[in-house]
This record gives C-alpha cells, sequence and structure tokens, in this order.
C-alpha cells in the first residue's frame, strides 16, 4: 500500500515539475485565437505535453556517437542508395575507429545491413538491426580490451546530408556489454 502510494507521489511531482517548467512563463498570457473553446485547447495541450514527457521516460536510454559519412559508406553509390533512395542494403566495412565515454574502439571486418527511411529533405533515418564487427578493440588507457567479435545490432543512425554525418545511438544496453560500465 505504501509503495503504491509513494509511486502516485512520484509521478504527481514529476507531472508539477514538468508542468511549471513548461507553463511558469505562459501561466498567465492571454492568446487570441479564433477558436470558441480555449479551455479544450489548453487541456489538450497540457495532456499532450504530459505524454510526450512519459513518452521520453520509457525511452530506452541510448549514447550517441557522430561519424563521417565516409566511415559509414564505402563508396558514393551505395550512399546514394542508401540515403536518396531508401533502399535496404548490407555491405562491408574495412574499418572504423570512434569514441564513445572515453573510450577509443577499433573495430575490422564489419558486415552491416541497414534500412533506411525518410525524415525528411536533409535526414534519414538509417535503422542498423546488423551490424557485426570483428577484431575489435577498447581502450582509454588503463582499460584494454580485445574481442573476437561485437554484435551493436539494433543501433539506429540518423544521418544528416547537408554535414555528411551520421549521429548512431547505441543502446546503453548493447554498449555496456563491452564497455564495462
Amino acid at each position: 500500500m505504501r509503495g503504491t502510494i509513494f509511486v502516485s507521489l512520484t509521478l504527481l511531482i514529476i507531472i508539477a515539475l514538468f508542468m511549471t517548467n513548461q507553463y511558469e512563463l505562459e501561466l498567465f498570457s492571454v492568446y487570441a485565437q479564433g477558436n470558441s473553446n480555449p479551455l479544450g485547447n489548453a487541456l489538450s495541450h497540457i495532456i499532450g505535453n504530459i505524454t510526450k514527457a512519459f513518452n521520453g521516460l520509457t525511452r530506452q536510454p541510448e549514447y550517441t556517437v557522430s561519424l563521417d559519412g565516409k566511415q559509414i559508406f564505402p563508396n558514393s553509390t551505395l550512399k546514394q542508395n542508401i540515403v536518396d533512395k531508401y533502399q535496404p542494403s548490407t555491405y562491408d566495412i574495412r574499418d572504423l575507429k570512434y569514441n564513445i565515454l572515453g573510450f577509443n574502439i577499433t573495430a575490422h571486418d564489419i558486415k552491416i545491413h541497414v534500412n533506411p527511411s525518410r525524415i525528411d529533405t536533409t535526414k534519414t533515418r538509417v535503422d542498423m538491426p546488423v551490424m557485426l564487427a570483428r577484431n575489435v578493440t577498447v581502450t582509454n588507457g588503463v582499460i584494454n580490451l580485445k574481442y573476437n567479435q561485437v554484435d551493436l545490432g539494433s543501433t539506429y543512425g540518423i544521418y544528416d546530408k547537408t554535414t555528411d554525418k551520421m549521429m548512431v545511438h547505441i543502446p546503453l544496453v548493447v554498449a555496456s556489454k563491452y564497455l564495462h560500465l
């Protein structure tokens, strides 16, 4: 019983803090709108923001790594097929080097399968259900780890044509298997 009350009070506090942050300055503002039901609009807006907040809480924690397009796409034809034509592809990357949380990661002989989808005119989401790498080293000066094979499946990236960079999102669950967090 006490646990249920504690959880309920905690959720109410989170909602109150969220609403205070969202509406503190707007609480006493007056807006001229053409809709005849301002209370309905306000409630709809508040409920929509609460829904967004809860969706954010349920999202899987992840790390992000920014990679140059040339690190992810071995040639321009493949890159064009993925980010312009949104064609699923399976291909190999010879080497990949990046840094995450102070760890230098070096991977070789990477096999990757991608499922791209359009976000807008400049951005493409690239789901990577399969990403297998061999001969992976993870170092930070104190820790030196080596893996024969690493499975980074379940990652995804957001490729931006204007910067030619992909922001790769690695779920905490996947990263912690190899970084020993």
